[in-house]
């Protein structure tokens, strides 16, 4: 699992390494997005009330091309640093908020356990891909027949009308 107890890292820097299924690891996610077992590696640190955690996560996920509609593996290695913070740490004896100096997101936590889990899942979702291609020279499907012209050629005789231009066809100039 990806939960950490505080106590562990009060002493010394602790090294998550895992390998699984996102499910058993408690990661929830579409099954696509994890065609194989994910492969983790994060390395947790403290300092004062600041727990730093860095790593990578490895895996593959299965897509379907925009262009051609095939499926395909996509597989991805994304990197990922966070810093926790207990929700009770925030406040000086004030009650002004402090924030440390440096640009870095700061993830709010409760209880004597950290759950990486949420932060991996984050990372897998930023990892997906903004088009699905199988291949950057895919040529998709013919708009009039349907053959897949990465592995054949189109039998229209000539283009399929586009039905978005028909209004133009009618005006006088």
């Amino acid at each position: 699992m990806l939960k950490v107890e505080l106590r562990s890292l009060e002493y010394e820097d602790l090294v998550l390494e895992e390998k699984g299924w996102a499910k058993a690891l408690g990661i929830d996610l579409e099954p696509q997005l994890c065609s194989d077992p994910l492969e983790i590696h994060c390395e947790l640190s403290k300092e004062d009330d600041l727990i730093s955690a860095k790593g990578w996560v490895k895996g593959k996920m299965l897509l379907a091309c925009d262009r051609c509609l095939k499926e395909f593996e996509n597989p991805y290695k994304s990197f990922f640093e966070v810093r926790y913070r207990s929700s009770g740490a925030d406040e000086d004896p004030d009650g002004v908020e402090v924030f440390p100096e440096g640009e870095f997101e700061i993830v709010y936590f409760e209880g004597e356990l950290l759950d990486v889990g949420e932060q991996i899942r984050q990372t897998i979702l930023l990892s997906v891909p903004m088009r699905f291609l199988c291949r950057e020279d895919c040529r998709g499907l013919c708009g009039g027949c349907g053959v897949d012209l990465n592995f054949g050629t189109c039998v229209c005789s000539e283009p399929p009308p586009d039905s978005r231009w028909e209004a133009l066809k009618n005006i006088k100039l």
